[in-house]
């Protein structure tokens, strides 16, 4: 989830006006994130606050500024580590006993923009062990929705309904919904699928998305993972032609605007002794038995 945005507020002379934003929505991503402002020596400071369980990227800049020095150059690109707090920038009048005003705004991404993906990683297939799938959309053949950067290297699986889903690396899951029922070709549903987000040790993220409805959700925000954990059964929630897992690996980019998220290309461990190998369109897979230890052999393994 990127270009969570935090609306600006108003600072006049050297009043303190407040908290600068409410916490961002968490009932998806369960990363409470906000900005304040507190009272400094001679001026302010604007403090990020991240409250979740995973890294955030944060954007902050002033706008409307009278008589305001900083004390970095704008924009202010920072990353907080999980449960922190760090102080963003600190501000004071250009020219003391003047009053002083600027607005200011925040925007924020789950994950590290800093974070470098180790490119060799060996995935395990996402779902379980003796399931089948067949390869419905992936980089090398048609592509019916996979068009944006955040979607470019994604892969579809078809499955029935039901297949349980794994997790296809050891990992922390930053973001678990599994409420939505309605799924269909109406483009009202592109932010109803279920989904479940896990976060990895070099920083990449995958989404696991199309899950079925599930009363008690498999997995929680906070959960940490072995791959081979199954995390949710295939569905055809949100936006969707029918069962199926969309699976991407994606990691966060700084832009001048804030911050993007773009996908990644995608090696599995397949077959029995498994072999490291791209998917292809089309392709007809089962999933082996890979045990945890065996999953990115062929390059650094998770610790």
């Amino acid at each position: 989830m990127v270009g969570r945005r935090l609306g600006p507020r108003l600072l006049c002379g050297l009043l303190l006006a407040g908290v600068l934003a409410g916490p961002a929505a968490a009932s998806r991503v369960g990363h409470p994130f906000t900005v304040a402002v507190e009272a400094a020596p001679g001026g302010h400071r604007l403090v990020g606050l991240n409250r979740g369980v995973a890294p955030v990227s944060v954007r902050l800049l002033l706008a409307d500024v009278d008589n305001v020095q900083a004390d970095a150059l704008l924009p202010v690109y920072a990353v907080l580590a999980p449960q922190s707090q760090a102080v963003l920038l600190q501000v004071r009048p250009a020219v003391a006993g003047r009053p002083y005003r600027f607005s200011s705004e925040a925007v924020h991404a789950i994950g590290s923009y800093r974070a470098q993906p180790d490119a060799n990683f060996a995935y395990r297939l996402p779902f379980a062990a003796g399931q089948r799938a067949v390869v419905s959309q992936s980089p090398d053949g048609p592509r019916l929705t996979h068009d944006t950067a955040d979607s470019e290297y994604a892969i579809d699986f078809a499955m029935p309904a039901g297949t349980p889903v794994v997790a296809a690396r050891d990992g922390l899951v930053i973001a678990a919904e599994f409420a939505n029922r309605a799924g269909g070709r109406d483009r009202r549903l592109l932010a109803r699928a279920n989904v479940v987000r896990i976060l990895h040790a070099d920083g990449s993220i995958a989404s696991y998305a199309h899950l079925a409805h599930a009363a008690s959700a498999p997995v929680a925000v906070g959960d940490r993972l072995q791959a081979g954990t199954v995390i949710g059964g295939v569905g055809a929630t949100g936006y969707s032609g029918g069962p199926h897992l969309h699976f991407v690996v994606q990691k966060v980019v700084g832009s001048s605007t804030g911050f993007a998220t773009v996908s990644l290309p995608v090696r599995f461990l397949i077959g029995s002794p498994p072999r490291v190998a791209s998917v292809a369109h089309g392709q007809r897979l089962r999933a082996d038995e890979a045990p945890t230890s065996t999953a990115g052999r062929a390059a650094k393994r998770d610790p």
